[in-house]
């Protein structure tokens, strides 16, 4: 089933030998497969389960020797040059940055489409600081669920223009979908201010950090 967020995903895919790193059930490797949007798909996963479910899913589909399944853990799947884009989807944005940094000059071979699920400020800011550039961003909505995608590229670029941007950078103010991520941000940065100020011992810095944040981010409203 493609949903939202993985057609969101496919959107951004581009070459011919992609890796779908953490694939679950191999739903994107198939639909790019069987819409001729890639040649060939390494679908890794780290967990036995859900890559045999993947296995059965391609053998269904008739597509074992257009897509190829492998047991391990973030991009040790992989060697240098194998992908033209690493798709790393579903997962938190700080588990994502680990997993690029365990093997970053496989990533830096590579386009990298990432989704993240939560984390994207912590991402952001690794991407930047780590050698990569953000070549693109894109948001996707399932409901009241709000999800961002990043896309980078080995390269450099400059820090965003201030701390808040990490958060919502401004170049999605444009977006379609920009006002489902401020009511988002704003739900986060509430829900966040709230309980800083309800407990018996609150972080006056990270509690005047997230009322910045959250003055920042109402400059956006309307």
């Amino acid at each position: 089933m493609i949903t939202p967020r993985l057609e969101m995903i496919i959107k951004h895919v581009r070459g011919k030998k992609i890796a779908d790193i953490g694939t679950d059930h191999a739903y994107i490797p198939i639909y790019l497969i069987e819409n001729s949007l890639a040649g060939y798909v390494i679908a890794s996963d780290i967990n036995k389960g859900p890559l045999l479910i993947a296995g059965d899913n391609i053998k269904n589909h008739n597509l074992t020797e257009k897509i190829e399944t492998r047991l391990g853990g973030g991009l040790s799947v992989l060697k240098e040059n194998e992908a033209d884009t690493i798709i790393i989807a579903g997962m938190g944005g700080i588990l994502i940055s680990e997993i690029i940094d365990a093997d970053i000059e496989i990533a830096k071979k590579s386009n990298l489409i990432l989704q993240p699920m939560n984390a994207q400020y912590e991402l952001r800011k690794y991407l930047l600081s780590h050698g990569f550039k953000i070549t693109n961003e894109d948001i996707a909505v399932e409901g009241f669920k709000v999800y961002n995608l990043i896309e980078a590229a080995s390269g450099e670029q400059q820090p965003f223009e201030n701390d808040f941007e990490y958060h919502v950078p401004h170049y999605l103010t444009s977006h379609k979908y920009f006002k489902n991520l401020y009511n988002k941000k704003h739900r986060e940065f509430t829900k966040v201010i709230k309980g800083l100020e309800n407990s018996n011992e609150p972080d006056t810095e990270k509690l005047n950090q997230y009322k910045n944040w959250l003055k920042e981010l109402k400059k956006y409203e309307g």
